[in-house]
């Protein structure tokens, strides 16, 4: 399955490149670099914006007028459990996307996760966020199938979602997610709480993109992770809204523009 999947993107890509490649065979290297710099600027475009569809399929939003409240990078011994009671306190459900070698790490954490009924994505194993837009095929197949393979031996299931760390994918990452029984889930509505310490500014922004069908964003292994959510959670109720369980969330695929259960 692995190598089935590696050959059809080796195929796509020399596709992709086949308009340089005929370029130089005819000796016209002007246009050739023009081509070149129209093809970078696009597979870049693709590969900073989390929601886009350049690459395949990109949930971005949910069925209004719920909204889907998701976590990244746990599991962690220091926030998960503040999270889970917040949760709970606000009869509240959200998506957990977990790194592999954090579960491997603390696993009656991510039992506990599970246990009180949030579901489960897979984040990569070991998430590197800075190379992750970098990754060959080999290694995507790796952080993916790794993570798979981590929250299926201490939940004894596997995810069905797949979130990239800071959102940033490239051509590799649909054909090994699809191989492997994935999705891709971005967001709608995010405050950047993975990297701002002002609570109050990240609640700001997250308040600022919190409309019906939203998923919002949020982190935990940070210090403001328990303020930012409870903050975003009474937004929720300020607003009018209603947080979602994935179950009951319908879901809006970007690449096919229509809802689906």
């Amino acid at each position: 399955m692995k190598e089935a999947c590696f050959r059809r993107q080796m195929f796509r890509s020399v596709l992709i490149h086949l308009p340089i490649i005929a370029c130089l065979a005819t000796g016209q290297w002007h246009l050739a670099l023009i081509v070149f710099g129209i093809t970078f600027v696009v597979m870049t475009y693709g590969i900073l914006s989390p929601g886009t569809r350049l690459f395949g399929p990109v949930t971005t939003h949910i069925r209004p007028p719920g909204v889907l409240i998701t976590i990244d990078d746990g599991p962690d011994p220091e926030t998960t459990p503040v999270l889970l009671d917040l949760l709970d306190r606000h009869q509240t459900k959200a998506v957990f996307f977990l790194i592999g070698d954090r579960v491997s790490r603390w696993p009656h954490l991510a039992r506990e996760i599970a246990a009180r009924g949030h579901a489960i994505g897979n984040h990569s194993q070991t998430h590197p966020a800075h190379l992750f837009w970098l990754l060959g095929p080999w290694r995507m197949w790796s952080e993916l199938a790794d993570c798979q393979q981590s929250l299926g031996e201490v939940l004894g299931v596997q995810a069905t979602w797949f979130r990239a760390p800071v959102g940033h994918y490239n051509a590799f990452t649909h054909p090994v997610a699809r191989a492997l029984g994935l999705r891709l889930m971005s967001w709608s509505c995010r405050g950047f709480d993975g990297t701002e310490r002002n609570v109050d500014l990240v609640l700001k922004r997250i308040r600022r993109g919190l409309k019906p069908g939203a998923i919002v964003l949020l982190h935990e292994g940070r210090p403001g992770s328990p303020a930012v959510l409870e903050g975003t959670l009474q937004a929720v109720q300020a607003k009018g809204l209603k947080a979602v369980p994935l179950a009951e969330a319908g879901i809006y695929t970007r690449a096919h523009h229509k809802l689906s259960k």
